[in-house]
């Protein structure tokens, strides 16, 4: 969903401070980050800005809109689900490492991306991810593997603990919701990663945005 005002100056300072070549957003919804991040993508010199968003409505909204801001020649919307349009990139060529990348999608699907983007080597050391709603709502399995040791990572690795949609640690209804979108052989599909990463993990709280007016003379708690 749309990142509002707070979380998204808690991004565009981190592109500032990180400089990416390339910028990668898991979840476009109807193109509010595509545009604040892709133009603060291209003041911080970067050349590449990509939205991936699985509803063909919500991406052809963030096209127009990326016209109209004058931000085609940096933004690039691919349609389709996460894994298989970061796939897609790379299997073409067009992808071939992520400096930094934003997690703003279907939750489960958090750390699946991760490895995914981890066993492509597109994520490597240097490599930097945001996370939204980490905090709240809350994805238990994301954070788990990200402040994981190394050896804790591959102890479960030679375990053959690799299913990475991990509906493990969410309600019933975003387990089933996830079954009914990408199938049950995403829930068992085992992806590998890279357990010798080592994450610095930091987690921010900030705002997050409802959707209802507020008042001039109201002050947000």
């Amino acid at each position: 969903m749309n990142v509002g005002d707070e979380k998204g100056k808690i991004v565009t300072e981190l592109i500032a401070e990180v400089k990416p070549g390339t910028m990668v957003e898991l979840g476009g919804y109807v193109g509010y980050s595509a545009l604040l991040f892709g133009d603060a993508v291209r003041r911080a010199g970067g050349k590449r800005y990509f939205s991936l968003e699985r509803n063909p409505e919500f991406a052809a909204v963030i096209m127009s809109l990326v016209d109209l801001a004058g931000l085609s020649d940096i933004v690039r919307v691919i349609v389709g689900s996460s894994s298989d349009a970061i796939k897609r990139l790379h299997a073409a060529g067009t992808l071939k490492l992520i400096d930094l990348m934003f997690l703003d999608h279907y939750k489960p699907a958090y750390l699946s991306d991760l490895k995914l983007c981890e066993h492509l080597e597109l994520v490597k050391p240097g490599s930097v991810v945001a996370a939204d709603n980490v905090i709240e709502p809350g994805n238990p399995p994301y954070l788990e593997y990200v402040r994981s040791s190394v050896e804790k990572k591959r102890e479960r690795y030679d375990k053959g603990e690799r299913n990475g949609a991990s509906p493990s640690g969410f309600t019933d209804r975003t387990k089933n919701q996830y079954r009914s979108r990408e199938g049950e052989e995403k829930l068992s599909a085992e992806i590998k990663g890279n357990p010798n990463l080592i994450y610095e993990s930091k987690l921010v709280n900030s705002f997050e945005p409802t959707g209802v007016p507020v008042s001039p003379h109201q002050k947000q708690g």
